[in-house]
């Protein structure tokens, strides 16, 4: 269940060192001009129009943006950046150089999370708030380790605005706040949609500032992802498929206490609380019928009077 969490917390710290190195100035200009030394960076050869990613989606570059692969994404974000290593990592998305205004977004990255498939019930009743304290923790150990490399920590963690559940594309919107000590905070946007194994999940980091322009460019991401058929949300087989039991036990911690949840889940057990209430009753008669049964039966009256 510690791989969940910190897939969910690399995620948050998933070009956050660019984006350290970058508030207050243009990423995009220091990315574009960069050292003449670092041949390395400067090899880097960008794709557009349709690209197939390494887990067969294929992915419409959006116009303004360019594509970095995921060997040469890896080795920006992790060798160059400093971030550690994610596993599911399949590319990384960057606007143009003066496509964008200034510093308006850092990068989008994209991976895959195989978590296992998330039902609607299960997304629409995640317990955010228990999420975002068992992130913090992580982000606790996540912290020493930066240290240890000399990068730097983010202080505290927020959400920017409540999640949200799209049932209409299944799609989950998380958006939190990642302070960089008491004057600087990156603004972190992902959109996770559900697939039949998972999430594919793209990952926005900017500066605060811009949380509206993602408010709009993110969902409408969804339309540049096309997942092959057998991958797809509605491809899920309850046969065969694992299931995400990670929400189980700790995303949804406490939600008998909100009354939302308690009414929903009192909607989605009618039928145990019919079965109960039949059985009470079947009880209650059987007992009924028990205490007429014992009552002693009088087959002839003595009159008293006679003796």
């Amino acid at each position: 269940m510690w791989k969940v969490f910190a897939y969910y917390l690399f995620i948050c710290l998933a070009v956050v060192s660019r984006a350290f190195a970058g508030v207050g100035e243009d990423s995009l200009n220091r990315y574009d001009m960069l050292d003449p030394e670092d041949k390395l960076s400067a090899s880097f050869t960008y794709q557009q129009g349709n690209v197939v990613l390494n887990n067969g989606m294929v992915l419409s570059v959006p116009e303004g943006y360019r594509f970095l692969d995921a060997v040469q994404g890896r080795t920006l974000v992790e060798r160059l950046w400093g971030n550690p290593q994610n596993p599911g990592f399949l590319g990384l998305l960057l606007p143009k150089p003066g496509s964008q205004p200034e510093n308006i977004l850092f990068g989008i990255e994209i991976s895959t999370d195989e978590t296992g498939y998330l039902s609607q019930q299960e997304a629409r009743q995640l317990n955010y708030t228990t999420l975002m304290q068992k992130m913090q923790q992580h982000l606790l150990q996540e912290n020493n380790w930066r240290n240890r490399k000399g990068l730097s920590t983010v202080t505290d963690m927020y959400w920017a605005m409540p999640p949200a559940y799209n049932e209409t594309d299944n799609t989950q919107h998380l958006v939190r706040i990642l302070q960089l000590g008491k004057n600087a905070s990156i603004l972190n946007y992902e959109m996770r949609i559900l697939t039949r194994t998972g999430a594919l999940s793209l990952t926005a980091v900017a500066n605060t500032s811009q949380l509206t322009a993602l408010q709009a460019l993110m969902p409408a991401m969804v339309a540049n992802i096309h997942l092959p058929v057998g991958q797809r949300y509605l491809d899920f087989n309850p046969h065969t498929d694992q299931i995400a039991t990670w929400t189980e036990r700790v995303l949804r911690m406490g939600e008998i206490l909100d009354a939302g949840h308690f009414f929903e889940w009192l909607l989605n057990t009618w039928l145990f609380i019919a079965v109960c209430l039949v059985m009470v009753s079947f009880i209650y008669v059987m007992q009924y019928i028990h205490r007429r049964r014992e009552l002693p039966k009088q087959f002839f009256h003595v009159d008293e009077r006679l003796n």
